[in-house]
């Protein structure tokens, strides 16, 4: 027993002794360490080397598929920028067309204004033309009324032949006073079918140019919300996985 008792004695101080050099040898390695290049130290990179390569892996996955979000986000980002600076341009043409029709029916409401009063002008005249007044000078009066009309682009050539072939209300041998109050309700008719054309384009193109304002706001608020979806993910990827990218310019 008195044996066993001094070699455990002597084994406990072996052990002691192994224990008090591994923590200076620590403490010495940790020292110096310290003051070397401002690295990391040699137990972190111990710790490092002995860490699970598996969750290295998947934290590596992981900011691969953030960065491949990222870009996914900036692309989409992109995208709408370019389809809200082309809704602009297409909002400005489709107003310039609206305009331009605005101004072609006011311009044909203005020609069938003129050619009513002159309608009423006649009516209200109490002389004639002075012509030959017989059959055959009524028919040359109203050839001659009616190609001059053509030639000055007042009516069509369907109305042109409807007088020279005598229909629709067009009488040869009526007197020129009448002939000519008939050419004048035709040129009021065609000038007034014009304005109706002007008016119904004239709302098509402010239907089309609402339509492309509309399409312009909301292309710019989704510019502006993918934007800025862009700009909270990118704060919050995590290193090595945030994309450069440019901020796009703003609007109005």
């Amino acid at each position: 027993m008195q044996n066993f008792s001094t070699g455990m004695q002597q084994a406990l101080a072996i052990w002691l002794a192994l224990l008090a050099a591994v923590v200076i040898t620590f403490l010495v390695l940790t020292f110096l360490s310290r003051r070397g290049s401002g690295g990391p130290s040699w137990w972190s990179r111990l710790r490092r080397a002995i860490r699970d390569p598996e969750a290295a892996r998947e934290r590596q996955a992981k900011v691969e598929r953030t960065a491949k979000e990222l870009a996914e986000l900036q692309r989409y980002c992109a995208e709408v920028a370019t389809a809200a600076e082309r809704a602009t341009v297409m909002a400005d043409r489709r107003r310039g067309e609206w305009e331009a029709a605005q101004r072609t029916q006011e311009a044909a409401w203005r020609a069938y204004e003129e050619t009513e009063q002159a309608v009423h002008r006649l009516r209200r005249a109490n002389a004639f033309p002075l012509v030959d007044d017989d059959p055959a000078g009524r028919r040359r009066h109203l050839v001659r009324l009616v190609n001059a009309a053509h030639d000055r682009g007042e009516i069509s050539a369907a109305n042109l032949a409807d007088a020279l072939m005598h229909r629709n209300g067009w009488d040869p041998t009526a007197h020129p006073f009448a002939q000519e109050l008939m050419l004048r309700k035709v040129i009021r008719d065609r000038k007034f079918h014009a304005y109706q054309e002007a008016s119904e384009i004239e709302r098509q193109a402010a239907k089309a140019a609402d339509l492309a304002v509309a399409a312009k706001r909301s292309l710019d608020d989704e510019a502006f919300d993918a934007e800025l979806r862009l700009r909270k993910a990118t704060a919050a990827a995590p290193d090595g996985a945030s994309p450069s990218f440019r901020t796009a310019p703003a609007r109005s």
